[in-house]
């Protein structure tokens, strides 16, 4: 077996287990995100109460909505990544006929290429996703769909995925692919802000661990406030 499929196989396995763990947080995030009117008597006014009231209306199936495109998303998600990102590390070691370790840099570009492979991809299994996840609220906010039976029934992979070929096109697949590309240039606006306040301090003082911890909080922050928009 080579490094490649190890490293992603490993990704698989840590995915899978992070997001069966965790989907509730995932559904109550989701829930929170999409409400349409957040001052209506039915409205989750925080996490809590998502929690709350979705475990009263649908039990923990409810919470657990969509888990199977989830866990096969994040299987695929993680698989894809790392084989692209062990891929592009081995060229860029073969490309600089050296035994040196690639750079941080090379490392951070190779990043952005698996995240770009990835994303284009997988955004199809989390469009379908996040259309299972938030059924409920569309559902509530649909009177076509007020009776017990409509709401009860919970939708398949395979029923999503047909009815958004059919009202939306091949193309709703990808919607949002645009933004996520962008969120992958997150980790190098992250590394480039880190790299050019460490060498600026540099001339004042000498750094130690809570400087460098300091940096990499700003610079996570100042990435991750220029990309949010796209989040």
């Amino acid at each position: 077996m080579s490094d490649h499929v190890a490293h992603a196989l490993a990704g698989v396995g840590g995915g899978v287990i992070s997001m069966s763990l965790t989907y509730p947080l995932v559904t109550i995030s989701s829930r929170l995100q999409v409400q349409k009117d957040s001052n209506s008597k039915r409205a989750y006014k925080n996490g809590r109460d998502a929690l709350r009231k979705i475990y009263k209306d649908e039990g923990v199936q409810g919470l657990y909505s969509g888990l199977n495109s989830a866990v096969f998303g994040i299987a695929l998600t993680n698989g894809i990544y790392y084989y692209f990102y062990e891929w592009t590390k081995d060229r860029f070691k073969k490309l600089s006929k050296t035994n040196r370790p690639i750079s941080i840099f090379e490392s951070m570009t190779a990043s952005a290429i698996a995240g770009a492979f990835t994303v284009i991809i997988t955004n199809p299994v989390w469009v379908v996703n996040t259309r299972i996840t938030t059924r409920k609220e569309s559902l509530d906010a649909d009177p076509s769909t007020s009776s017990p039976a409509a709401k009860s029934k919970p939708p398949g992979t395979i029923e999503t995925v047909l009815r958004i070929l059919h009202n939306d096109g091949i193309s709703a697949f990808w919607q949002g692919v645009i933004p996520a590309l962008i969120l992958v240039i997150n980790p190098i606006i992250q590394y480039t802000v880190f790299e050019q306040l460490k060498t600026h301090w540099r001339k004042f003082k000498k750094l130690g661990n809570f400087d460098f911890f300091l940096l990499g909080a700003i610079s996570k922050l100042a990435a991750t406030g220029l990309t949010y928009p796209y989040m």
